[in-house]
């Protein structure tokens, strides 16, 4: 019992530990990803996503400041797709926004090291190049959804009043070319009846513009910062807590000489050795079924015993491939559309890991991704994390008070 107990303790103290050293890139990260989110509109970043190079571009700069879970990166490419966005931008953002993204390259940084964090971002950037020109080659006339142009379709509802944004009411309800508007009061109303076309064009001209960091100038919009934040921390939330308590656990229980004799005898299978450790890398993602930002404290581990810098890498790209998202593609592109990805993904996860490694890796364990003396980076850490937790109360405080002037104004 008292071995059971030690082990437990051991493995609660572990992922505790883990989250305390990427607490600072957590927070840093979703409140940058969060700005982001506020300042320019979803339908704004469609539009941007169209065929060749500058939609790829565009979508892999979207990605990067977007969230870090690949669910919610599957769920954005699903709309971006629907609404016709060309189907080479929408994969280029799905892989910028799970493996290349600020708030998992700031903690990439701060667990494995800086070498780490470059590989992850180069290795994307040689998997979107790849996936691109290989969907280009095998996806002629797949490049958009045949319906992606449609909008506003019968039976939709607007419930936030088009004048001012707050919730409308069922009684000040207009129905306009199928779609449903619910108004705030009888004014705005009134107005909408005498020009609908005017109105939605103004509303659309305000909601689907990028604004730009001038507009963090309004109290008002911190709110929306912090929503954002809340929204993304909600999302990944399970999914962290698994990546924390898998990695946790399997740290304190694995015997990492276990681990590493293991991968070390996959590797040295004659000719196939080193490939096999990268599928290797993308099957262990599959199996955690956790998400990139969770995956992070598990690569950490798996360094810790002994996986090549490629690798590892290889598992963080893989978080692209657990069966739920599969299932989410199939409900979102056509067949040939999502065993196309799939394979091309596949192999430029492989390419890129192998060529990362190479770069920064040379093929050796864990020792080459330490991070240097453990006392400047345990000073390092709680200065960051003191710092991240004082700019996160600061938004809670700006978003509040802006939230009283809004509902005070429109209380008088």
């Amino acid at each position: 019992m008292e071995i059971v107990a030690e082990k437990l303790f051991a493995g609660v103290t572990t992922t505790l530990g883990f989250f305390w050293d990427s607490l600072y890139g957590l927070i840093f990260g979703f409140l940058i990803s969060a700005i982001a989110q506020t300042v320019a509109s979803r339908g704004a970043m469609a539009r941007a996503l169209g065929p060749g190079v500058r939609g790829v571009a565009n979508a892999t700069l979207f990605g990067i400041v977007a969230s870090a879970c690949s669910y919610g990166a599957a769920a954005a490419a699903r709309g971006f797709y629907q609404k016709g966005a060309d189907i080479r931008a929408v994969f280029a953002f799905m892989i910028s926004s799970t493996n290349m993204n600020v708030a998992i390259l700031i903690m990439f940084w701060a667990m494995l090291g800086w070498k780490f964090a470059f590989a992850e971002f180069f290795g994307g950037l040689i998997i979107i190049a790849i996936v691109s020109l290989g969907a280009s080659a095998l996806l002629r006339g797949h490049f958009q959804s045949a319906d992606g142009a449609a909008e506003g379709a019968s039976g939709a509802r607007v419930t936030q009043c088009l004048q001012c944004g707050m919730d409308g009411e069922e009684e000040h309800a207009v129905t306009y070319e199928g779609t449903t508007y619910l108004f705030c009061g009888n004014r705005h109303e009134s107005q909408f009846r005498a020009d609908p076309a005017g109105v939605l064009a103004a509303a659309n001209a305000e909601s689907e513009a990028i604004r730009g960091f001038g507009a963090l100038r309004e109290a008002s919009k911190w709110k929306d910062v912090f929503d954002a934040f809340l929204a993304d921390v909600e999302m990944l939330r399970s999914e962290l807590i698994i990546g924390f308590v898998v990695a946790g656990f399997a740290a304190a229980l694995i015997p990492s000489q276990w681990l590493a004799n293991a991968l070390r005898a996959v590797g040295e299978v004659p000719f196939a050795g080193y490939p096999l450790l990268l599928l290797v890398g993308l099957l262990l993602a599959v199996l955690t079924f956790v998400c990139s930002m969770g995956n992070v404290p598990i690569a950490r581990f798996l360094a810790n015993a002994g996986i090549p810098l490629g690798a590892n890498t290889t598992f963080i790209y893989g978080d692209l491939l657990i069966p739920p998202l599969i299932g989410i593609y199939r409900k979102s592109f056509p067949p040939r559309v999502v065993w196309t990805f799939v394979s091309l993904f596949v192999i430029g996860a492989m390419i890129a890991g192998a060529t990362m490694d190479a770069i920064f890796g040379h093929g050796q364990m864990a020792a080459s991704m330490q991070i240097g003396s453990a006392t400047v980076l345990d000073r390092f850490t709680i200065v960051a994390n003191v710092l991240a937790i004082a700019a996160l109360v600061l938004v809670i405080v700006i978003a509040k008070g802006g939230q009283r002037r809004h509902e005070a104004a429109h209380s008088s």
